[in-house]
């Protein structure tokens, strides 16, 4: 999935709002369990400097999820894109998610 907008801005694999993993999982709470906060990104003496890193939308990230989703296709996300952001503190979760 190339469409996957991540508004966790100290995530290690957010480069300008876009997920540059390889892959990615869904827990069935809908919570992305790739999120790994990087502490260099939370460190920066702008709050904007994250926002100024260019969109990179070359990576193909594969979605595994266990969520009880209408987009669930036997383990894995059938979205055309997917936005995941934080609901609560140190949260991360998949806002994409449509109950079935």
């Amino acid at each position: 999935m190339k469409d996957l907008k991540c508004g966790l801005k100290e995530c290690r694999y957010n480069k300008g709002y876009c997920c540059c993993s390889k892959s990615i999982n869904v827990s069935n709470r809908t919570d992305c369990m790739t999120y790994s906060p990087d502490e260099t990104k939370r460190r920066t003496e702008f709050e904007a400097a994250s926002d100024f890193i260019p969109a990179n939308y070359s990576v193909d990230t594969a979605v595994a999820c266990s969520a009880k989703c209408i987009y669930n296709d036997n383990g894995k996300c059938g979205a055309s894109g997917i936005t995941v952001m934080s609901r609560d503190p140190g949260d991360a979760s998949c806002l994409t998610f449509v109950k079935e």
